[in-house]
């Protein structure tokens, strides 16, 4: 890439990039908001404050620490443009970063380049058609296709939830050493534990820890892996 090229891309292209992005994930956000706050301070559906008060601290206990955990591990690998298109689209760690990946491998593209960068956009592309034509014939016909599959099957999605936090562990755990990976899962169940004791003798306490477990175990992980990293250097 030539250097008037260059100053180009990162001068009026990334200026463009940014300001279409910012846009459209405002625009999401306020279309997200937009039926729940029709429905309460218009409609008059008001929502019960201690539900309303769980429910966020359910849902920062289980994607608290991955809002700020995710923007910086994928931006290397997306890019700019990659990012703003997989946030908006979601299912990153599962869909979208496994075709990027595929895409950038299949050109030999450097990651943190140019050509890599340019290499997310177009399998982002891809993976938002695929996706959105399969998700149409699912909810097209979901519900017959659903309908007419045995008990036996309908019975095994029970198990969906498990088998989805096994991918996860395994995508994760596979790059960590047998040794470390017992650490974690001790961790994890010593938190776990610690919470349970803790709503022995103060109930209220143990039950917001509890609503938000997931994040208060990642917490701690988190740490773990800061010090077994730090050691490493040493």
């Amino acid at each position: 890439m030539e250097i008037s090229n260059m100053d180009a891309y990162n001068d009026t292209f990334n200026r463009k990039v940014h300001f279409w992005g910012r846009l459209s994930i405002a625009i999401a956000f306020f279309m997200s908001f937009s039926i729940p706050f029709y429905l309460t301070f218009i409609a008059g559906h008001h929502v019960d404050l201690t539900v309303f008060v769980k429910g966020i601290i359910f849902v920062l206990g289980f994607v608290g620490i991955i809002y700020f955990i995710e923007p910086v591990s994928y931006f290397p690998v997306l890019g700019p443009i990659g990012t703003y298109m997989s946030f908006l689209s979601g299912n990153i760690g599962n869909m979208r970063m496994p075709v990027v990946g595929a895409v950038q491998n299949a050109l030999d593209a450097e990651a943190g380049s140019k050509k890599a960068e340019m290499a997310a956009v177009f399998g982002l592309a891809a993976s938002n058609v695929v996706n959105l034509a399969i998700l149409f014939v699912v909810i097209i016909g979901g519900t017959a296709l659903v309908s007419a599959l045995p008990a036996n099957i309908l019975g095994a999605f029970a198990y969906a939830v498990p088998g989805i936090i096994g991918a996860m562990i395994v995508t994760f755990g596979i790059k960590m050493s047998i040794k470390h990976i017992i650490y974690t899962v001790i961790l994890g169940l010593v938190v776990i534990q610690l919470i349970k004791f803790i709503g022995k003798f103060a109930p209220a306490l143990g039950k917001l820890l509890s609503i938000g477990q997931i994040g208060v175990a990642a917490a701690f992980a988190i740490a773990f892996a800061v010090y077994l990293a730090n050691k490493a250097k040493e």
